[in-house]
Formats: C-alpha cells, sequence, structure tokens
C-alpha cells in the first residue's frame, strides 16, 4: 500500500456535522444551538469542561456525534435557553496544540441528541504522494468509491493508548465492573483519569458517568463483533484482492477494488448488530443493522507540491459519508487501490 500521510497536521483533517435542525425565534426556544469547534479534544472531554465552566450537569449539553480528536472538527451543541447568552459566548479553551470554542447559531425547541445527524462532510489532505499518483489515480475530478463499512479504530481508543475500548464494553456486559474500570483506566482516555481517580465501588463509578459516556464502552464492544462478521462475509465473498492489516491493534480484512466490494454489497448489503443500554442498572440486549458497504463521491481538487515533503505532492479530497462511516476507513481501502 502506498505510504502517504494523513493527519501530518491536524488541519489536514476537516470534519463538519451535517444535521438539519429547524430554528425559532429566542422568545418560545427551550434551547440554544452553538457550533463546537474543536482540535485535540473527543466531544465527550470538551462537552464535559462546557458544562463544568456553565455549571449544568454534563447531560444538558446535547450534541448528534462523537468527533474525533485528532482533526479540526466542527459539531453543533444544544445548551438549555436558561443559560445566559453571554456566558456561553465565553468559552474557549486553549492548552498549546489542544483547543475548542463556540460560535453562535440559533435557536431550537428541542434539545440535541445522538443519532440525529445525517453524515459528517470531509475535507482531507494527503501528504507525500509521488508525481504519477497525480498524473494518474488524482486526475480525475471525481472519484465514485465503494469502500467496506468497518468501524475504524478510533472506535476502540485514542491516540497515544491501547485500543481496547471493546475490552471495557465486554467486561461491563458481564457485569465484571472492576476489569471494566481496571482496562478503562489502562485506555489512556480523558475518562481513564476520572477511573483511577474513584474511590468507590467500580460499578458505582460508571453509573455515575453521563449515560452517553457510559454506553460508548459496549457499543465499542459491539462494533467489535459487528467488525469480525464483515471481515468473514468479505473472506466468503470475494476470491482475490484480499488484503488483510492491522491497525492500532485491530485487525482488518480489505479488498482493492471498488468492483469486489461491490460484490460484498450484492451478497449482503447489511448485517445485524447489537445494541447494549442499561434499564435499572441492568443490561438490555436489542438488535439493529448496519451496512456492509458505504458509497461516495470523492472530490479531487489541490494538486500542488508538498510544502512538508520535498519532491513529493499532495492533493485535498472532499466528500461526504453517512452517520456512522469512518473517512480514514474509507482513505485506508483508497490506498489499495492506487497503483
Amino acid at each position: 500500500m502506498n505510504r502517504f500521510e494523513v493527519k501530518h497536521v491536524p488541519e489536514d483533517f476537516l470534519v463538519r456535522e451535517c444535521v438539519a435542525v429547524r430554528l425559532v425565534q429566542q422568545e418560545v426556544a427551550t434551547h440554544q444551538f452553538w457550533l463546537l469547534r474543536k482540535c485535540g479534544y473527543t466531544t465527550m472531554e470538551a462537552v464535559r469542561g462546557i458544562a463544568d465552566e456553565l455549571g449544568v450537569p454534563e447531560g444538558s449539553v446535547g450534541y448528534c456525534g462523537l468527533k474525533d480528536e485528532d482533526g479540526v472538527t466542527e459539531q453543533l451543541i444544544s445548551i438549555p435557553i436558561t443559560i445566559p447568552v453571554d456566558a456561553v459566548k465565553r468559552l474557549e479553551v486553549r492548552e498549546g496544540s489542544r483547543w475548542y470554542y463556540v460560535q453562535p447559531y440559533g435557536f431550537g425547541d428541542a434539545a440535541l441528541r445522538v443519532g440525529q445527524m445525517e453524515g459528517n462532510s470531509f475535507k482531507i489532505i494527503l501528504r507525500n504522494l509521488e508525481g504519477r499518483h497525480l498524473d494518474g489515480f488524482f486526475a480525475r475530478k471525481k472519484i465514485n468509491f465503494m469502500f467496506l463499512n468497518y468501524f475504524d479504530t478510533q472506535r476502540f481508543g485514542v491516540p497515544g493508548g491501547p485500543h481496547h475500548s471493546h475490552l471495557v464494553g465486554a467486561a461491563m456486559t458481564n457485569g465484571d465492573w472492576d476489569d471494566a474500570r481496571q482496562k478503562l483506566i489502562e485506555l489512556n482516555s480523558p475518562e481513564s483519569r476520572l477511573a483511577a481517580n474513584w474511590s468507590g465501588a467500580s460499578r458505582d463509578f460508571f453509573f455515575q458517568l453521563d449515560g452517553r459516556v457510559r454506553s460508548f464502552f459496549p457499543a465499542a464492544y459491539a462494533s467489535f463483533m459487528w467488525n469480525n462478521e464483515l471481515a468473514g462475509l468479505v473472506d466468503a465473498t470475494a476470491m482475490e484482492g484480499i488484503h488483510r492489516m492491522t491497525v492500532d491493534g485491530i485487525d482488518f480484512t480489505y479488498l482493492d477494488d471498488t468492483s469486489a466490494t461491490a460484490g460484498v454489497l450484492s451478497a449482503r448489503y447489511e448485517l445485524p448488530i447489537k445494541r447494549y443500554s442499561f434499564e435499572d442498572h441492568a443490561v438490555a440486549r436489542s438488535a439493529s443493522v448496519r451496512a456492509t458497504v458505504a458509497q461516495t463521491v470523492i472530490e479531487v481538487a489541490g494538486r500542488v507540491d508538498d510544502e512538508y515533503f520535498q519532491g513529493r505532492k499532495r492533493v485535498e479530497l472532499s466528500f461526504f459519508l453517512p452517520s456512522g462511516s469512518y473517512a480514514t476507513a474509507a482513505v485506508r481501502q483508497l490506498a489499495l487501490q492506487i497503483a
């Protein structure tokens, strides 16, 4: 696979959440909407900081989805209308290369909720490309692209830590709370510090967390199991062009051709996935489905010399993905097709 660079600097990876919200006049609103721009913070970490600064429960700051910390991301958050607008305007944190701030967006009659968004728009700069790639593969203005819809490594950990969020979730669903907290401590995530400083029972630690944070870990476990199901489908469907890869300790089975990926789609366009929730402090299981293959049209622009890699080129890719699909998974599979 070509060793081009993704996320060489955070500004190379821009994500903007896409969600349609109905705006109302401030006089009849129950919530105010703000655009949260951040870099170096997870969504959950930024929301926790915002709630602390405003003196409100973490659960009262609404959001639609989780955005990574290793890029520049933009997403809407909702805050109760009872919080003075001037107090929200002052929200800005800068810690070296890590930062977040908010910009006014409007007013609504309901809080934002997880799963509400339609998808995400991306602008990604690929670096360290050979000139022949711009004359060949990236000479096209648009690329019609299908890729295997794996949950990517962000689902299982943060940069610099072991990608074992699914192991925390597995322990939680099995009721092994001490093991779950110990594995969380080892993740090197913002929640790891909270877990390490907790002095009470491990089970109580998880149930005092914001429900959206608590549910993330069982969801990671379900995602890991679903990835395994998709890998098995690829093995059973594809006759050639299979590439096995381990990224951050997570195994993937990829294909090097869009037509082969379309064959997986034809065989099974979706696979069941488990959902976990906690009702009266007990785990509850339900089922849903997830698409095996995602499709997008990639717009290619910005073909210039790379200012970071002498003698190499860079290119900018712009595309939209539906909610739950990962741009890094798409780009990694795109790399397999570049001659």
